[in-house]
């Protein structure tokens, strides 16, 4: 008896991790193993490949990781088929997953296949939800516009709400973990994000920025990702304290809890900031031929998932060209130094645009449906 998981990404290594701590607490007691990262390590996951690999950035960097990435995968596919599990289960990482769960099938694979956080195929690559009816038991979206689109392209979906929910609503009942720690009348939390190239391309900017807040009397203090690299991570808290920045290396969400505003990368942070009532000042970039592809098979208005379900730019999005160190002191100021309407409006709208995300217990609702497919395998 065994259930393989995956997952690449750090928000889908934190969802699986949890994921695997309730099926033991509904009584699997099978093998749970698979590729994930910290998290997943800690959830008791038997990780044989670590999800780090998948942390990619860009299309250069995904054109030069090819050929390993080819050969990481013939060699999950071997050992699945070899050790035959009762449900195999994805999340994240559509590039790498999609590929593996055709090879699967087309290699024999009867099992129940699971896709947490499928694809975003109501956003770009919509070809992608035939490939998810054909190949995929069940989609978990995280969202509830997402498990809808799917269900109109004939997908198997099923939706309860989103896991942060349930976790963030236990957050805002418990004391700040950062009580007394940094001042919070006063702190900024600047998360660069948590893979290396994001780091890469937005730390000088935010660093430049944190640096005429604190001239200005505000406490900037810089998240380090616990889903870093290693090396990565080693080096930014080696460069922070050698230079007297502030900074936090644990859980990015702990910081924007005592924050009264924060800067941070575009992704899952974003709903985070929305589920702490942070508002957030979104920044990204990514190399000039990625973000080409980007802008021309991307067909939402906005990038920031935050902004998506608000159907708004809720949290200004400064991408590209638009991530200046110039407009992102503007839009942090603006919302620091707001004495007006502005932040009472963007206030209601979070509020309005929280409900969009559902019911708690979406853990158990996934192990749950994960335990009877087993249970019928």
């Amino acid at each position: 008896m065994s259930i393989f998981i995956s997952s690449g990404e750090a928000s889908g290594d934190h969802y699986t991790a949890n994921l695997a701590k309730r099926l033991r607490a509904g009584g699997y007691s099978g093998d749970i193993w698979g590729m994930g990262g910290v998290e997943s390590r800690e959830a008791g996951i038997r990780v044989e490949w670590p999800g780090e690999r998948l942390q990619l950035f860009g299309l250069m960097e995904v054109l030069s990781a090819i050929p390993s990435i080819i050969a990481l995968r013939g060699e999950m596919v071997r050992r699945i088929l070899e050790t035959a599990p009762e449900a195999v289960i994805v999340c994240d990482s559509p590039d790498y997953h999609m590929h593996l769960i055709s090879k699967l099938r087309s290699r024999g694979y009867r099992g129940r296949i699971f896709y947490i956080s499928p694809p975003s195929v109501w956003a770009w690559r919509s070809g992608r939800a035939e490939d998810l009816r054909r190949n995929v038991d069940e989609c978990l979206p995280l969202f509830k516009f997402e498990h809808e689109y799917l269900l109109s392209r004939g997908c198997a979906s099923h939706w309860r709400g989103h896991p942060l929910v349930e976790e963030f609503g236990r957050l805002a009942a418990e004391p700040s973990k950062l009580a007394g720690r940094f001042d919070r009348e006063r702190l900024v939390a600047f998360l660069p994000g948590s893979r290396r190239s994001e780091v890469t391309a937005l730390l000088p900017m935010m660093r430049e920025v944190a640096g005429i807040l604190a001239a200005k009397g505000w406490q900037p203090v810089f998240s380090v990702a616990p889903g870093l690299n290693p090396t990565v991570r080693g080096d930014m808290i080696e460069e922070f304290t050698r230079d007297g920045i502030l900074f936090y290396d644990g859980p990015g969400h702990d910081l924007m809890a005592a924050a009264r505003c924060a800067v941070g990368a575009s992704g899952t942070i974003t709903v985070e900031s929305l589920l702490l009532g942070c508002y957030m000042v979104v920044t990204y970039k990514l190399n000039p031929i990625s973000a080409l592809v980007g802008r021309c098979v991307v067909k939402t208005p906005y990038y920031a998932m935050a902004n998506i379900l608000a159907g708004e730019e809720m949290f200004p999005e400064l991408m590209q060209e638009k991530a200046t160190v110039k407009n992102i002191l503007a839009h942090t100021l603006a919302w620091l130094e707001d004495g007006g309407d502005f932040r009472e409006n963007t206030k209601k709208t979070m509020k309005r645009t929280l409900l969009t995300l559902g019911e708690e217990g979406v853990y158990d609702f996934w192990s749950r449906r994960i335990m009877e497919a087993a249970a019928n395998a």
